[in-house]
């Protein structure tokens, strides 16, 4: 189960501050709106104190006409005003219960004062109406005769009364009414007078109440308590906005302030992150140019992170570990204690350092000196690492030096070593024992202490000039040991020099001569013969040559060199041990000597080589005898201990003077005819001539050739039938790789496949091999041809490629194949080495279902009693044995013991290169399962399988 990704330090105060910063723009956002609501709120309140005011100045023209749809517009504006304002405050201040309380205070006295206008306004129209009225009737009682001048001083006295109480306060009503009174005082006689009089002073009275209901209404409008209730909101608003601004002044600064210190977090923060950034970054490169592999896990023991180190050191790549747990490098050489230690204490979060024996991708083992330290970060354990050194060259060197120590000190030659000036630093014990000496008693001297003065001072001078201008020097000396006997001793002297050529140390091996009896003889067979076999040696071969070509120019004599090469002695001495080689080197040395003429020279050139120089012939047919008859002897069986071996060996003959006339060139081209001879199949000989100068050339030529081959589309496969010796009936095919090139025509396998493996093109050939094998067998299959498996040969080089299991699986999945239809050939040669990499890859593809097979059986060293041990399937006899058979050939054993063991162990036999009825019944009677050869069919193309066995 993952988890979940935990977020930095750094992010989260990058959040907090963007979150910080965006809160603050919206209060202040926010505390805008606020100032433009009240804004608003106190426009709105303005407007409403106007509006009053207008209604009082409407109140006070109470004796003259006014517009009243202008009065009713400011009522309608002041109603408008006043619902905006209550819908703003009921959005902003909704919770605030005494603004609701004062709102509806307006609303009331609002309504009140409406009401007290509108009740102005009636009165306002009948006062207007009345005096008008009053005016015309003023004006005809002045015009009657009827009337006295008294009465209508008096009207004229009350109206102007009347008047002056409309628009001055300083009249009251009572004086006016006195006034009034007096006009009933006058007795008209006259009716229509004394009606006008009448009239007069009704229309008066009902004026003056009019005014006195008038001036009262005026009064209330002008002393309504609107405006108050007004400017009480007012002054309530201005208080909650004052007290509101402080606190969102206080909030607002509290937001800056918080924003401040975050930002100041987070510069410091950030400042700590890229300081951390570049030591992770130091540590990073430190990693990854480390030269120490470098592996981190996280806390469950996942890898996580690994290095280039790793990737050589392991064979393994980052895509293959991650993820993964570094027990995958498990060698099981460990015992359980051993890792239960380990772990214990990275589970108690202690560092662990000890060495492992690791195994890599290849199977090989190797050492690492590791220290694995748990990362821990704020008391958590973030993951666990690895740091790992590979020692194996250190332990191997160390295991070298053990050996060098051991011999030093267990060999019978005396060692010595001195410093640059000669003065003894160094003795092992066969020194000791040959001089007497003990070790403390020569430290600090020089070799001086040896001499016994057989020897003058122009001998040692000689010996230093030799040795200071060559860095060797070999030869007898006569020495003297400490009880003062003079002793013989074979010396080898070396001078050791660093890099700028100065002369580091001196080494000296002494053999004590006395065991062959103090003589000169045992120190010149030490000279000129080989410790292993007895031949001579290299040296004794080059002083002979010089001597018998020196004997073949004076006398016009011929001269031939054989150089005898072992076939793939290498096999053995890898496989089997080289105590085994050596046997094997000794029994062919004996076999050399009883194959020669008794006065031809042979020594030991050097591992598993031979140089023979023959004299006193008269014609090459003499020197061709003497070739085959040692490759006759060396071809038969050995028995080294519990094993049987066959050997054989390839021979490269020049000749004097033809083809060449000193030492150096002689040897070269018998050199070179011995490499032709291995071309040529090995277990022969050939002569060199001018032509294998063009040889030579056309394999230069062929080399060059086939890196372009697979571009240019040159190679094809064909597919040579496997049949049933029983039944006769095709069974399966082996495919087989052809190449055509317009300049070389067509290349032999034989020629080009060596070369191809040599140079590396056996690798991307192989690939096409495979691909091109599986798709022409399907081709085949799904046309009707009744075949089991196709058999596929794949060289020991491809099998060093890691993904190549994983690449058959991926073309027989393309081509929609079962593994179990695909039969791989190997080389004997693959077998023999039988290291543990090429049994593992063996036995995985025998695990995924792939058959596998031993091409060209017999034709190594190998010994059968371990076939039971092997992970294959088939055994294929070589063409070789095949082509032998006839009655009584020692073939004919060899192929009978195959075939009863083979049968034993339950593989199938597979015979190839049957061209013969002969051949095809004794292998049959031998009870063979499956032949291959010309006498059923030869290699055929896809097509003409198809023809012939569909």
């Amino acid at each position: 189960m993952m988890k979940n990704k935990r977020i930095d330090s750094t992010t989260t105060l990058l959040i907090l501050f963007m979150a910080l910063l965006l809160s603050l723009f919206i209060y202040l956002f926010y505390i805008e709106k606020n100032i433009e609501n009240y804004t608003l709120n106190h426009d709105h309140l303005i407007k409403l104190e106007l509006l009053d005011k207008e209604f009082n100045n409407f109140a006070i023209s109470m004796n003259s006409f006014r517009n009243y749809d202008e009065i009713n517009k400011l009522e309608d504006q002041f109603q408008q005003t006043l619902s905006e304002l209550n819908k703003n405050l009921t959005q902003n201040y909704s919770k605030d219960h005494k603004l609701a309380i004062k709102l509806l205070k307006i609303q009331t006295n609002f309504q009140e004062k409406r009401d007290n206008i509108e009740y102005f306004k009636s009165l306002n129209a009948s006062l207007i109406s009345g005096s008008h009225f009053l005016f015309d009737l003023q004006t005809t009682i002045a015009e009657q005769q009827e009337i006295s001048l008294k009465t209508k001083n008096l009207v004229n006295e009350a109206l102007f009364f009347i008047l002056r109480f409309a628009s001055s306060d300083y009249i009251d009503k009572a004086f006016v009414i006195k006034k009034l009174n007096k006009i009933k005082t006058d007795k008209l006689k006259q009716i229509q007078a004394a009606h006008l009089i009448n009239n007069f002073y009704q229309q008066a009275t009902v004026m003056l109440h009019n005014i006195a209901a008038i001036k009262e209404s005026a009064f209330k409008i002008k002393n309504s308590d609107l405006y108050n209730s007004i400017e009480d909101l007012n002054r309530a608003l201005n208080t909650l906005y004052a007290q509101n601004l402080f606190t969102q002044k206080i909030i607002a600064v509290l937001f800056f302030i918080s924003t401040l210190i975050i930002l100041i977090t987070l510069i410091i923060t950030n400042l700590k992150a890229r300081k951390n950034e570049k030591e992770l970054y130091a540590f990073k490169y430190a990693v990854e140019h480390s030269d120490n592999s470098i592996l981190l896990t996280d806390p469950d023991r996942n890898i996580t992170f690994v290095n280039d180190v790793f990737e050589k050191s392991t064979g393994y790549t980052k895509e293959e570990v991650l993820g993964k747990s570094p027990r995958l490098l498990k060698s099981y050489q460990h015992d359980d204690n051993f890792y239960q230690e380990l772990n214990e204490k990275l589970a108690r979060e202690e560092r662990w350092d000890g060495e492992f024996i690791n195994k890599r991708k290849d199977g090989s083992f190797f050492y690492e000196k590791a220290s694995i330290v748990p990362v821990v970060l704020n008391n958590k354990l973030i993951s666990f690492l690895s740091i790992k050194l590979d020692i194996t060259e250190y332990i191997e060197q160390n295991k070298k030096l053990a050996q060098a120590a051991s011999v030093f000190e267990n060999t019978e030659e005396a060692i010595i070593i001195a410093n640059a000036q000669g003065e003894i630093i160094s003795v092992n014990g066969a020194f000791s024992t040959i001089y007497g000496y003990k070790h403390q008693e020569v430290l600090g001297k020089t070799l001086q202490i040896l001499h016994s003065e057989k020897q003058n001072e122009n001998f040692y001078h000689s010996l230093w000039e030799q040795l200071n201008k060559n860095g060797i020097w070999r030869g007898k000396l006569i020495n003297k040991t400490k009880n003062g006997e003079l002793i013989s001793v074979w010396s080898t002297i070396k001078k050791v020099t660093d890099k700028n050529g100065n002369t580091i140390n001196f080494t000296a091996i002494q053999t004590d001569l006395r065991a062959i009896e103090n003589t000169q003889a045992k120190a010149d067979y030490l000279a000129y013969h080989d410790s292993l076999t007895g031949l001579y040696n290299r040296n004794n071969f080059e002083e002979y040559l010089a001597h018998a070509l020196f004997i073949a120019r004076k006398n016009n004599t011929m001269l031939a060199v054989l150089f005898i090469d072992l076939d793939r002695f290498k096999v053995i001495n890898d496989t089997l041990g080289h105590d085994i080689g050596d046997k094997v080197l000794i029994t062919v040395a004996k076999r050399l000597k009883h194959a020669l003429r008794e006065n031809d020279f042979i020594s030991r050139w050097g591992g598993d080589e031979f140089v023979v120089i023959m004299e006193n012939f008269d014609a090459t047919e003499e020197v061709a005898y003497v070739a085959s008859n040692i490759i006759k002897h060396l071809k038969q069986p050995m028995k080294i201990d519990a094993h049987q071996l066959v050997t054989t060996a390839s021979i490269g003959i020049s000749l004097y003077p033809q083809n060449g006339e000193n030492a150096n060139t002689l040897i070269k081209h018998a050199d070179s005819a011995m490499y032709l001879a291995k071309d040529m199949g090995k277990n022969n000989f050939r002569f060199y001539t001018t032509e294998l100068s063009k040889k030579i050339q056309n394999k230069l030529d062929i080399d060059m050739a086939l890196h372009n081959a697979l571009q240019n589309k040159e190679f094809y496969m064909v597919f040579q039938p496997q049949y049933s010796l029983k039944t006769k009936k095709i069974f399966a095919l082996e495919a087989l790789v052809r190449w055509k090139n317009p300049q070389l025509g067509t290349v032999a396998p034989d020629q080009f496949i060596p070369i191809a493996e040599d140079s590396g093109v056996i690798i991307p050939l192989g690939y096409f091999i495979i691909e091109e094998s599986c798709k022409e067998y399907k081709k085949m299959k799904d046309q009707g041809v009744d075949i089991q498996h196709i058999a596929i040969n794949v060289s020991s080089i491809q099998f060093k490629k890691p993904d190549l299991l994983d690449h058959f699986l991926q073309i027989t999945k393309k081509y929609n194949l079962s593994p179990s239809e695909i039969e791989i050939e190997i080389t004997e040669r693959f077998i023999m080495e039988h290291t543990l990499a090429n049994m593992t890859m063996l036995q995985n593809f025998q695990k995924e279902g792939f058959m596998i097979a031993i091409d060209d059986f017999g034709t190594g060293y190998s010994s059968m009693s371990y076939l039971k041990q092997l992970p294959i399937d088939t055994i294929k006899i070589d063409k070789s044995f095949v082509d032998d058979i006839a009655e009584g050939s020692s073939d004919n054993v060899i192929i009978d013991a195959i075939i009863a063991l083979s049968k034993t162990l339950g593989y199938t036999i597979i015979a190839e290169g049957i061209e013969t009825k002969a051949q095809e019944d004794f292998l049959t009677n031998l009870s063979c399962d499956i032949g291959q050869g010309y006498i059923f069919s030869k290699p055929l193309s896809s097509k003409e399988i198809i023809k012939r066995f569909s």
